[in-house]
This record gives C-alpha cells, structure tokens and sequence, in this order.
C-alpha cells in the first residue's frame, strides 16, 4: 500500500491568509472531537478574540504575551485534509526567570498517525533550535499559568472542568514514540462540598485568627485597582518557585483578572491580611463548561455557547479553584486552612455541591498533605513531556 504523504504547514498570526490558516487551526478539535462526550472545548473566541464580548484572543498580535514571546503554528494535511496541529514557541521571561534554554511545544492534537505526531514535533524542534532553544517542552498550553500542562494521562472519563483540556488516550503513546519523555505529573482533585471540614481545621481556624491578628475580606471591600495589585504580589511570590511558573506584569494580571469577571462570582474570593498586611487569597470561579456542551442542534455554534457559559455562570452545581496563594514570609501560620475553613462557609451557603482543586505538582507535599486532609478524590492527571534539541 502506498504511504500517505504527510504536509507540515507552518505560519504565523499576521497576515489576512494565515488569519485563515489560524482558523483551522482552532476548528480542528471539533472534528477531531465530535464523538467525544468528555472533551467540551474552550470557545473559539478564547483563541480568536471577539470584542462584542469582551474577550482578549490568545492568538490576536496585541496579546501581551507576545511581548515577551515568539511563536509558530503548524497544522499537517494528508490529501488536503488536516491530520494535526501544533504551536512551538520561546517564552522570554521564562528562561530568564529560570535561566535556561527551554522552548516549548503546546495545543498539541493528531489523529492517530505515528507520522503525523513525529513530524508535528520535529518541526517544533528545528524551529525552536533557530531560535537557540536546547530543550523542547511540553505540551505547555495557552494561556501560561491558568491552562493545565501536559496531556491528560489519566482521568479521561472524570467531569470536565474549565481549562483542563480533553485529550485522546493515544497522545502519550505518539509522543513517547515521537522520542519525547516525562518531565512532570500534575493532578487535580474533586472535593464534595457536603462533608463537614475535619474537626482539626474547625478547631484551630478561629484560633489561628486571634493569634496572628489575622484580617478576612471579600472581593468588594477594596478598590479593585488595589485588590488588582495585591493579587498580583502575592500570586508571584507564592508560585516564584514553582516548577514552570512565569511571573506576571501587573499589565497581564489586570487583563487576566478584568476576563475573570466575566463570569466570576465575588463571594467565592477571600483576602486574608496579618497584622494589616496583604498575605493569602482564596478564589474559585464557577465552572461553567456545565453549560458549554456543544447541543445536538448547534454542534460548532459559539455565539450560543458563549451566551450560556456567561447566562449560566451564577447556577453552576461546581467551582474550581484555581487562584490562591500565601506569600512565603507568611507560610506555616496555618493560613491556608483559615482560607479552607472560610471558603467552606461560603460555598455551602452558595449551594455549590463540589470544587475542583488543582492543578497540583504530584511533588508538592505539602499542598497534597492538605488536599488528603479534606478528603478529595484524585480526578485528573496531566503529564508534561521533554528532550534536548
């Protein structure tokens, strides 16, 4: 039988005709995923912009990514017809911050096709090492810090949650044979919100309170240019080591957070101050892919999917938390079991019946010593692969 010639093609964000091209890139998934009841994806606007609703496109020029980034795309076309994508860029402030030579690969989907993965991942290569990379990475997906890492490798029937993607469970065969291997493992976790918090957590919160002159608010109780700010020092300082963290600018803090409150609901962020001074947060939006499922009479229609995921955002049955942080000067105080302790209050009050929390490094003891201590049951697991260039 003769073999299917296998077309790479690789361009960039500027022009009318790779405006096209991007386009297909991000359709891809909706036939590469018709069949998939788990797989509900992000909206295409997250990608492509759309300014009737406010929301800032990853791809767009004017990303603030891209002052500190440089990237590429490559879709592979057997017979005129698209096989897979992928994206291969250089992140900066990265390999400042971690001073090394990282490039990255990321939105990573094949069909199942040896040849396919490989050469995705070959031209990623070359074009990374133009650029004086001498690793590849990844898949490290868009937006960088709030996506999850890595491909699903476990979980694959578990309840979808925003901005964990959905992969086929072949991915990890095609990059193992592509010649990449496992550098990281993140989870994440479901936490029931019915059970009542350990008794040990009920105890010591108000006391950790009292003892450290510990202050909570909520959301409205600063000016948000403040409360802005506050977020974006503690969120740096606490993740600063991290594996794979890159700090924000205020600049992209601010965009992060003004695309939050689209959906978000300001009763489920709490700011905790020792002694008057900012310390930890707490925040979990409402999970709304429960209301994204693409419907059997408007399979790729995103106008409607759109007006649901912000119509339904206040009557989601879950959350996920995904921002927090404790700054280091104030860890071991006990603080984040007051956040624990605080938020559980919230969200019963709220009606919310579970919380996704993570995502979590599979090495991060401490945070997985808390997570067991609350009960939560392991949902998702997402590995990060690499080689040298």
């Amino acid at each position: 039988m003769q073999k299917k010639e296998i077309e790479i093609v690789e361009f960039q964000n500027r022009t009318k005709a790779h405006r096209s091209l991007l386009k297909q890139f991000v359709r891809f998934h909706w036939s590469h995923y018709r069949d998939e009841a788990n797989c509900i994806p992000l909206l295409d606007y997250e990608y492509l912009g759309f300014r009737l609703l406010g929301i800032h496109g990853f791809f767009e020029p004017q990303n603030l990514f891209f002052k500190h980034a440089e990237m590429t795309w490559f879709l592979a076309r057997i017979q005129n017809r698209f096989a897979g994508r992928c994206i291969a860029y250089i992140n900066r402030r990265h390999n400042r911050h971690w001073n090394d030579k990282a490039g990255f690969f990321g939105l990573f989907e094949s069909i199942d096709n040896q040849d396919v993965a490989s050469g995705l991942i070959e031209q990623a290569k070359l074009w990374l090492k133009k650029k004086g990379a001498d690793a590849i990475r990844g898949p490290v997906n868009l937006p960088v810090n709030e996506a999850t890492p890595g491909i699903m490798t476990e979980g694959f029937d578990s309840r979808p949650v925003m901005y964990y993607h959905y992969n086929k469970p072949y991915y990890e065969r095609l990059l193992l044979n592509a010649g990449l291997e496992p550098v990281k493992r993140v989870k994440s976790w479901e936490i029931e919100i019915a059970p009542p918090l350990p008794e040990k957590i009920e105890r010591l919160a108000p006391r950790i309170i009292d003892r450290y002159h510990i202050t909570i608010e909520n959301w409205g109780e600063r000016p948000l240019h403040v409360r802005k700010e506050e977020m974006r020092i503690i969120y740096n300082e606490a993740w600063s080591n991290n594996w794979g963290f890159v700090p924000f600018t205020q600049e992209e803090f601010d965009c992060i957070v003004d695309d939050m409150m689209l959906i978000m609901n300001r009763q489920l962020f709490v700011f905790l101050y020792v002694r008057q001074e900012p310390a930890a947060f707490f925040g979990a939006v409402p999970n709304v892919v429960e209301h994204m499922k693409p419907g059997r009479f408007y399979y790729h229609c995103e106008l409607i999917r759109a007006l649901r995921m912000l119509l339904g955002s206040r009557h989601t049955k879950g959350i996920r938390l995904g921002y927090l942080g404790v700054r280091p000067k104030f860890r071991h105080l006990g603080l984040d079991g007051v956040m624990i302790w605080k938020q559980k209050r919230t969200v019963d009050a709220l009606g919310y019946r579970y919380c996704d929390a993570g995502w979590v490094l599979d090495d991060n003891v401490m945070l997985n010593r808390v997570i067991d201590l609350i009960g939560a049951k392991p949902s998702k697991t997402y590995t990060v692969f690499e080689s040298a260039i």
